[in-house]
């Protein structure tokens, strides 16, 4: 089972087997969803990967059936089979849930009651964000958490990360509230920040669209990016090599992760977007599970947690400044969010 606090690797099944050296450690895990909706072949990698490959971590399947242009609704009834094989698997059961739409009441206690009738299940509830971001539909969602009592696994709808839209940051810290155990699908540094809070566990994506769930319109796919530490979020790579011409600090740039092995981190710019996919996710990987361990390490307090996230976030936001870099909407609203946030404000 999951441990408190874990960091996990979302991918496909295509991914999978690279991503699960990446996530076999301490406190992580993987997440696999379906490569162009083979479900087959989804479950054959969860059994290589309990098996031959003595995957040792959490391993979680993600049907997805709430995303790409055929994607089902809420109202959708869980697939028997999909929920046994998971069982038979040994690994917790996630639900193969539709996607919940803005107003979909129906469609959420759906979800909720169908779950609290499968022993040990989690629900997975994708959202629209104005779950989130909505005052009723945020009433109604944590009404109907407290009411259902199982864990979820959210997954949240945005063009881009749904933590720079104003609203979902502190939405999910009243889900957390709620005194139900939550993780958190298909997400980006704010995985870091929902840990600090109480989340179960979180997933980050390896490439931009798993790191939320694309709306049915979203644009193609994008030029590949990683993580600039100083600055905490993510960047394409033609980014970090026009700021560092500007600013060609080798204190800055340069990174010591197993990846970069001590170059500056705009090495990747020499190779082609399909070549820089794997190298971007596996620094970023890195930098993501330094940081867990920094933040959350030796059963840190979460309030102490939460305090030095928001404070990461305001320094992460001044350097962005110094780099002429428009501030990420998400620092700022986890600034924000955090304890005593007034303290921060000279970091900003």
């Amino acid at each position: 089972m999951l441990d408190a606090r874990s960091l996990l690797v979302y991918c496909t099944t295509n991914q999978a087997l690279r991503c699960a050296p990446i996530a076999d450690r301490p406190h992580g895990g993987l997440v696999v969803a379906p490569h162009q909706g083979d479900e087959r072949g989804l479950l054959e990698t969860a059994a290589y990967l309990r098996g031959r490959a003595r995957f040792g971590a959490p391993l979680l399947l993600d049907a997805a059936r709430y995303a790409g242009p055929d994607r089902l609704p809420a109202s959708a009834p869980f697939n028997p089979r999909w929920l046994r094989r998971q069982r038979e698997l040994g690994l917790p059961v996630l639900t193969d849930s539709g996607y919940v739409d803005a107003g979909d009441e129906r469609g959420l206690a759906g979800i909720l009651h169908r779950t609290m009738a499968i022993p040990d299940a989690v629900a997975v509830l994708p959202l629209h964000p104005a779950w989130l971001r909505d005052r009723l539909h945020l009433n109604v969602l944590t009404g109907h958490l407290r009411a259902a009592a199982v864990p979820v696994a959210l997954v949240l709808e945005a063009r881009a990360d749904p933590f720079a839209l104003d609203g979902c940051v502190p939405g999910l810290l009243a889900v957390l509230g709620c005194g139900v155990p939550v993780l958190l699908l298909r997400c980006d540094l704010s995985s870091l920040g929902a840990l600090c809070h109480g989340a179960v566990a979180a997933a980050v994506g390896t490439v931009a669209a798993l790191r939320h769930l694309a709306p049915r319109e979203a644009d193609g796919v994008r030029p590949p990016s990683t993580i600039f530490r100083p600055t905490m979020s993510y960047r394409r790579i033609s980014a970090i090599q026009r700021a560092k011409r500007s600013r060609p600090d080798p204190r800055l740039w340069s990174c010591d992760c197993p990846v970069c092995a001590g170059r500056d981190l705009d090495w990747m710019a020499g190779l082609g977007d399909r070549e820089r996919e794997v190298p971007a996710f596996e620094h970023a990987a890195a930098v993501l599970f330094a940081l867990r361990d920094e933040l959350l390490g030796d059963g840190r307090p979460l309030p102490r947690a939460a305090r030095d996230w928001a404070a990461r976030c305001a320094g992460a936001a001044f350097r962005e400044r110094q780099l002429g870099w428009t501030v990420t909407p998400m620092l700022r609203h986890w600034r924000e969010a955090g304890p005593n946030p007034v303290d921060l404000r000279l970091a900003s």
